[in-house]
């Protein structure tokens, strides 16, 4: 049975969205380069926007999605890590 791991992106008290970190190495890899990409792809258009009609709430929610989706790759390069016996 996997240990599922709590991502640090749930604002739940009672967490919604895990990680198996007992998934093979290429999984969580190929997991969170989807996310991390997704992420830079998204503030790649951020910078491409004309600031002149962009308005606050338009780039927070840009920095709340990439936010969102660097956690998420982040948890799954750390499950990846302990995989490794890279993290503590």
């Amino acid at each position: 049975m996997p240990n599922y791991t709590a991502l640090e992106s749930n604002i739940s008290c009672d967490p919604v969205l895990f990680l198996n970190p007992d998934a093979d190495a290429r999984g969580l890899l190929e997991t969170a380069t989807q996310r991390i990409e997704a992420a830079r792809n998204l503030l790649n258009s951020v910078i491409c926007l004309s600031t002149e009609r962009v308005e606050g709430t338009d780039l927070q929610h840009f920095a709340s999605a990439a936010h969102l989706l660097l956690q998420d790759g982040c948890d799954a390069l750390q499950a990846l890590g302990w995989k490794e016996g890279r993290v503590g």
